[in-house]
């Protein structure tokens, strides 16, 4: 992937001047956008600690602080991991070892959540791509696959308890089902409350790379940019990666979806580098840290 970028940006057409026009001409205005995605990295990352203190309520108490440290451990065991399942055993650290389990049917609750965000989000974006800017037989096929998935996940997100009933027939889940039923206590208020808090991160995230891309240069109509946008994120969604290399996959993916709009591959890339590293690897070296310090607890 890296290599495949390298080649990409040396066709650039002049890459020289565009290598001082964003690297070299620093102004008030780009240190100012920048120092805004960063006060929203933490504005996301705070949003996501509140869900999953939102998630716990009635498992385990934590103070807003506490859910944070949470979050940044889970992020920083991510990074390691395909598709950052590892997120679940980081978050749960923190939990008593008698609600682990259900740390983990929680958190799957809040990732459904977030899924479910940038599934329609992505498809509304994916329809304004093939309607506005480009069109491609993959593309279509990514739509009609899109409904599909988007109808089922937001089915199974109403309907946790029935994914409950089906577990009866399954052995090896017995033992543990009475942890998984913890969804049973979500009603549809709550879980349409959770859902906005992933919307909330989402357009945070969304604001995120709109000023990045203003800070690289990258130009293009608003409308334009917000749908790819929210089509890039979708397509990473979707793309079985690890977090330590999703940087050769994002920047690919941007540069398919947005060079259609701006020609600035290096700009492009840019901004997915820096976004990649402003909200995933900075949280998870502070995540890093509060490893060192964790209590795992013990059952009484």
């Amino acid at each position: 992937m890296a290599y495949s970028l390298y080649h990409q940006i040396q066709r650039q057409q002049n890459l020289k001047s565009t290598l001082y026009d964003l690297y070299v001409e620093w102004n008030a205005q780009k240190i100012l956008l920048l120092a805004a995605v960063i006060v929203l990295m933490v504005l996301n990352w705070s949003i996501e600690a509140g869900k999953w203190r939102l998630l716990l309520k009635g498992t385990e108490e934590f103070s807003l602080s506490r859910s944070l440290q949470s979050v940044l451990t889970g992020v920083a065991v991510s990074v390691i991991t395909p598709n950052r399942i590892g997120e679940y055993m980081g978050r749960i650290l923190y939990l008593k070892n008698v609600n682990k389990i259900q740390g983990i049917t929680v958190t799957i609750i809040g990732s459904f959540a977030q899924l479910i965000i940038t599934g329609f989000l992505g498809l509304s974006g994916l329809i304004y791509y093939i309607s506005y800017i480009k069109q491609g037989n993959w593309l279509t096929v990514l739509l009609i696959s899109s409904v599909i998935l988007c109808a089922s996940l937001t089915y199974f997100y109403f309907h946790l308890y029935k994914i409950i009933e089906w577990t009866k027939g399954i052995t090896f889940l017995r033992k543990i089902r009475i942890y998984l039923e913890i969804v049973k206590r979500f009603d549809q208020k709550q879980l349409l409350y959770i859902l906005f808090l992933s919307f909330i991160r989402y357009i945070v995230y969304t604001v995120q790379f709109l000023l990045l891309l203003q800070v690289m240069m990258v130009f293009a109509p608003l409308a334009d940019l917000i749908f790819t946008i929210w089509l890039i994120f979708w397509a990473m969604a979707i793309v079985p990666t690890i977090a330590i290399a999703e940087i050769g996959v994002r920047g690919e993916t941007a540069l398919y979806f947005l060079l259609p709009l701006s020609a600035n591959q290096l700009g492009i890339v840019s901004s997915s580098l820096m976004l990649w590293l402003i909200n995933l690897i900075i949280p998870a070296l502070i995540g890093c840290l509060f490893v060192y310090k964790m209590k795992i607890y013990e059952d009484d």
